[in-house]
């Protein structure tokens, strides 16, 4: 079933008034008729099942049939922090990330980032969530992924203190069983994770040494070397089965 993402405010008592793209979507792309059945999700996680009761003005009427108890999400919010890529793989690892469960992406300026941005890129940024939102919605996800404007490498560091674990996926220990990730989450008990992973060129050895000095911890993504744009897809992997898949193992 098709779902779409609203503000509360789209909510008049019993009714739902969706415009803009989704409004095209609907009647254009999918050539819904008055009868036809949706979901919509609202930016507070709650879901409700809809019908199409009309078309006026460039937006769709829809009326609510049943609020839906959906758990869907992580019980925990993840961060991840990539050094900026090439636009292609960035829009992949966004569509990805945002399948398997991450709160927010946030690309970070590095030393080897072959691609050189500005902090302030809307246009970018703007089309970035557009494809978040459209990676949640065909996951059916309860929320968007949200995506970050990028920060330099000194306010990536500053931000650890909002986070409980802060993690550094580096390759050079993906042998190392000490440093394992799944070893480094099987004891958290915390709420919010952020995961540090490098550009096409990794991480510089002056990064690796400011965030040695910081408290986040070094982990290796298993025995292979990864591409930047897999590294982000292992890491939610195996923290949904740590929080998710493992929970279910253990009941």
């Amino acid at each position: 079933m098709q779902r779409y993402f609203i503000n509360t405010s789209a909510i008049k008592q019993n009714q739902v008034i969706i415009s803009g793209q989704d409004y095209h979507h609907i009647k254009n792309v999918m050539r819904m008729k008055p009868g036809d059945r949706v979901l919509v999700c609202t930016e507070k996680e709650n879901s409700y099942l809809v019908e199409i009761t009309g078309f006026s003005d460039n937006k769709v009427i829809l009326t609510i049939v049943e609020e839906r108890n959906e758990q869907v999400e992580l019980p925990l919010e993840i961060t991840i922090a990539q050094g900026v890529i090439r636009r292609e793989k960035t829009e992949e690892v966004i569509r990805r990330i945002s399948e398997l469960g991450a709160n927010f992406y946030l690309p970070v300026m590095m030393e080897r980032s072959l691609v050189k941005i500005k902090e302030q890129d809307q246009k970018k940024t703007n089309r970035y969530q557009m494809i978040a939102k459209e990676a949640s919605e065909q996951s059916q996800r309860t929320r968007i992924m949200k995506i970050e404007e990028p920060v330099s490498f000194d306010k990536l560091l500053a931000s650890f203190e909002n986070y409980d674990l802060c993690l550094v996926a580096y390759e050079k220990l993906s042998q190392a069983k000490d440093y394992n990730l799944e070893k480094n989450l099987r004891s958290f008990t915390g709420k919010s994770i952020i995961v540090i992973i490098g550009p096409e060129g990794g991480f510089s050895p002056q990064e690796i040494k400011l965030l040695q000095n910081t408290k986040a911890k070094f982990v290796g993504l298993g025995p292979r070397i990864l591409r930047t744009e897999t590294a982000p897809l292992y890491v939610m992997s195996v923290i949904s089965y740590q929080f998710e898949e493992g929970e279910t193992d253990e009941n």
